[in-house]
């Protein structure tokens, strides 16, 4: 039957146009759509991803070996930062760098062994004398801790003063932010002095039980942490309180510069747990006649530490403590395994030693005379060679 409207046979193989000879497609199959379009996706993906790598790795390789200074745009290498040459314009390559501690004032203020008592320095006298609780208040006791670098709520209270203790003890008062010695403050009428503990410290989970070493627990050295440099471990630290740590000097004798150094609390894990940027480091002048001796730092960390049961602050010594040789102590760390080296430990390590007099470490089989009255001498004494063995880069205290 002929098509009216076209004037063709509906049963005709012609093409409607006649003048349109372009062979019908067959449809791709899912290999030729993949070659045609998933193959160039993957080639642009794969080029992208070698090029974000290839940034990276400059990035790395820039960071590690060379410093960008501003104003004008160059690049110094990494050794000239902090060598105490400004070679930046504007000095940013000796900003950010070790400190020496800075000149201040003696603090006038300390605590006694004795029941954590309060001691003033009386400018009449020159000498140290006990406060009395008469009239104090906690506005005081913050005002001492200050002093003595703590920002922490304090806690205070009375403590009788013994039948048999011959004390200098004066009323307290306050000006500019330091404790003074009141003025004709008279006799001590409730008869107490002032018990004081800016933060509390030196508490754990759980006692320490092994002796010798052994693999340590967070739990019992709450306090312990990481320093690290380009994520490498190089020495213990003591928390002391939020912002600060304490370790030793030398650790920071060769990288001096701040930005590259980070802290590690709260696991007795190398690897566990985020890194803490640091703000500041202070160390004491090197003594090169004794370099091991007043061997003592502090970092600041940008951001306070979250206390916890595993991250908690180590309590410092009173200024009148004494420990008799054989006092038991503790030393914690991730150090070498073995005394000339060997493999470093990723996992917290823990050994019970003693204190040595310094005249058996000064001894000829011993230290020969290195160990100053500043310093301690602890570890164990060995069968025929009696030395006095402490592992490297690792804390010292007692746990009473």
């Amino acid at each position: 039957m002929e098509d009216r409207r076209t004037g063709m046979d509906p049963g005709s193989d012609q093409p409607l146009n006649s003048f349109d000879v372009t062979p019908l497609r067959k449809p791709r199959t899912p290999l030729e759509t993949f070659k045609k379009v998933g193959v160039p996706i993957i080639a642009a993906l794969l080029s992208l991803a070698t090029i974000i790598i290839m940034a990276v790795l400059i990035k790395v390789i820039l960071d590690k070996y060379y410093f960008l200074c501003g104003q004008p745009l160059h690049f110094i290498s990494r050794k000239q930062v902090c060598d105490g040459q400004q070679d930046c314009a504007s000095g940013e390559d000796e900003q950010l760098c070790v400190k020496n501690f800075p000149d201040g004032s003696p603090v006038t203020v300390r605590l006694s062994r004795d029941r954590s008592t309060l001691q003033v320095l009386d400018p009449a006298t020159r000498s140290w004398v006990s406060a009395c609780f008469d009239n104090f208040t906690e506005a005081l006791a913050k005002i001492a801790c200050g002093q003595m670098g703590y920002d922490s709520k304090p806690a205070f209270k009375a403590v009788r003063i013994g039948p048999d203790q011959d004390l200098d003890v004066v009323g307290i008062t306050e000006n500019s932010q330091e404790l003074q010695v009141r003025n004709l403050s008279g006799p001590c009428l409730s008869g107490s002095l002032v018990s004081l503990h800016c933060l509390a410290c030196g508490e754990s989970l759980k006692s320490p039980r092994v002796v010798g070493g052994e693999a340590a627990s967070v739990d019992s050295w709450p306090w312990q942490v990481s320093i690290q440099y380009d994520k490498q471990h190089i020495c213990g630290g003591s928390i002391l309180d939020p912002h600060w740590i304490l370790t030793a000097a030398h650790c920071f004798r060769k990288h001096l510069d701040v930005p590259n150094w980070k802290v590690r609390a709260g696991s007795d894990k190398l690897g566990n747990f985020p890194s803490l940027p640091v703000a500041d480091i202070f160390v004491i002048e090197l003594n090169t006649t004794y370099p091991k001796e007043k061997d003592i730092a502090l970092v600041k960390l940008q951001s306070p530490l979250t206390f916890s049961g595993t991250v908690r602050p180590i309590c410092l010594p009173f200024f009148d403590e004494e420990l008799p040789p054989a006092t038991p102590l503790w030393v914690i760390g991730w150090g070498f395994t073995e005394q000339d080296g060997g493999k470093m430990s990723d996992t917290l390590l823990q050994a019970s030693v003693q204190l040595i007099d310094h005249a058996r470490c000064n001894a000829e089989d011993a230290y020969q005379g290195e160990v100053t009255e500043k310093m301690l001498c602890a570890g164990i004494l060995e069968g025929g060679v009696d030395t006095c063995q402490l592992p490297k880069d690792r804390d010292l205290c007692s746990f009473h």
